[in-house]
C-alpha cells in the first residue's frame, strides 16, 4: 500500500503542475483579444470538460501513448493535467476578470506595460480569489487519480486490487484504500484551510 501511496502523491503533484501551467495559458487565451486564440481556448475547455476523465485517460494511453511512445505514468499525468487545466483555466479567468478595471487603468496611466500590469497588479489581487476554488479542485484531482489503475499504474487503487486478488479480501482492501484517500483529503483540506486563513490575515 505504501508504494501505491507514493505513486499517487507523485501523480497528483505532477498532474497539478501541468494543470496549473496549462490552465493559466488557457485563461490567457480566453482573455486574449485575438479571436483565434479565444476560440481555440473556448472550444478546448468546452470539449474536454464534457468528456469523462476516464475516457481522456484511455485516449491518452491507447492513442497518444502509441504515437509518442508515452509511459503509462506520463499518459496519466498528461490526461489528468489536460482535464484539470480546463477547471483551473476557468478559475484563473474568473479571478482575473474579477479584479477592478480601475486598477488596470491606473497602472496603464502610469505607463506600465501589459505584462507588468498582469504580473504586479492583476495576478496578486486575483490570487486571493483563486485560492479557495483552486484548493477544492486539488481535492478532486487526488480522488480522480484512482482512475489510472485501469491502465496498469501501480497507484493506491491498483495496489488495493492486487492485494485483494492475493488474499481474497476485496472489501477489506478497498475499505483500507478508501480510508487512506479520506486521510489524504482530510489532511490536505486542513492544511489548505490554514494556509487560506494565514493568507487572509496577512492581507488584512
Amino acid at each position: 500500500m505504501m508504494k501505491g501511496v507514493l505513486i499517487t502523491l507523485k501523480l497528483t503533484g505532477s498532474s497539478l503542475v501541468v494543470a496549473l501551467v496549462f490552465g493559466f495559458i488557457l485563461a490567457l487565451m480566453r482573455l486574449s483579444t485575438s479571436k483565434t486564440l479565444n476560440l481555440i481556448g473556448t472550444w478546448y475547455i468546452e470539449i474536454v470538460r464534457a468528456v469523462p476523465v476516464l475516457v481522456i485517460i484511455f485516449l491518452a494511453y491507447y492513442s497518444l501513448g502509441n504515437i509518442l511512445t508515452l509511459s503509462g505514468f506520463t499518459a496519466a499525468v498528461v490526461s489528468l493535467g489536460a482535464f484539470y487545466a480546463t477547471q483551473y483555466g476557468e478559475i484563473f479567468r474568473g479571478a482575473i476578470l474579477g479584479v477592478d478595471k480601475g486598477q488596470t487603468e491606473a497602472a496603464s496611466a502610469l505607463g506600465m506595460p501589459s505584462r507588468t500590469i498582469m504580473r504586479k497588479v492583476i495576478l496578486p489581487q486575483a490570487f486571493f480569489t483563486i485560492l479557495p476554488p483552486a484548493t477544492n479542485q486539488l481535492s478532486n484531482l487526488i480522488k480522480d487519480t484512482s482512475l489510472v489503475f485501469t491502465i496498469g499504474i501501480s497507484d493506491l487503487m491498483f495496489q488495493a486490487y492486487s492485494a485483494a486478488s492475493n488474499n481474497f479480501l476485496p472489501l477489506d482492501m478497498l475499505l483500507e484504500a478508501g480510508v487512506i484517500y479520506f486521510v489524504f483529503y482530510l489532511v490536505l483540506s486542513k492544511l489548505l484551510a490554514r494556509w487560506e486563513l494565514n493568507v487572509q490575515r496577512s492581507r488584512s
